[in-house]
């Protein structure tokens, strides 16, 4: 809604000029007798013009105010509305990043349980590898000793006749006890 408002300054121009009219309407009075009808009809008329005019302008400033008031109320409204939305989409990301967070917290405990049982599988197959190997490496040492203890007999029995193997024989059996 479009209205005009005038300011006070225009408003003493309008009264002013109405008072300028009254004056070029009625001749110059050569000391005559004024007569009171005619300048009380001038009167009254200038009245019910300011009357009107301010009339007008009350109008004009309600339906401005109200307009004004409107829109502060629309303005408002939306304010209100892009404030609640944003609240809303403020509420999510919170909620979102609490879930995002707790997931994470959740992934990195499975993650750190995984890696503890993965150390102690490690460390159990460790120690069957070793048990495997120390086994391997007893049957090998009782199945050479057996071997030099055969060759010790044989000697001994004198069935065998090389000294150097003998020597052999001994050194290795010695180093073994």
């Amino acid at each position: 809604m479009k209205a005009e408002t005038l300011k006070e300054n225009d408003i003493n121009e309008m009264i002013l000029n109405l008072m300028e009219n009254k004056k070029k309407v009625q001749p110059k009075n050569k000391k005559t007798k004024k007569s009171s009808k005619k300048e009380s009809v001038n009167q009254g008329e200038i009245k019910s013009n300011v009357d009107a005019f301010f009339k007008e302008q009350e109008q004009i400033y309600k339906s401005e105010e109200t307009s004004t008031m409107k829109y502060i109320h629309n303005e408002a409204m939306e304010k209100e509305k892009e404030l609640n939305a944003y609240y809303a989409y403020c509420q999510t990301f919170k909620k979102d990043y609490k879930n995002n967070f707790n997931d994470a917290i959740k992934n990195s405990e499975e993650i750190k349980k995984e890696l503890k049982d993965l150390h102690i599988e490690y460390i159990e197959n460790k120690i069957l590898l070793e048990n495997k190997r120390k086994t391997e490496l007893e049957s090998m040492f009782n199945f050479y000793k057996e071997k030099l203890l055969e060759i010790k007999r044989q000697w001994d029995n004198k069935t065998f006749c090389d000294e150097n193997i003998k020597n052999i024989v001994y050194d290795i059996l010695g180093v073994i006890n």
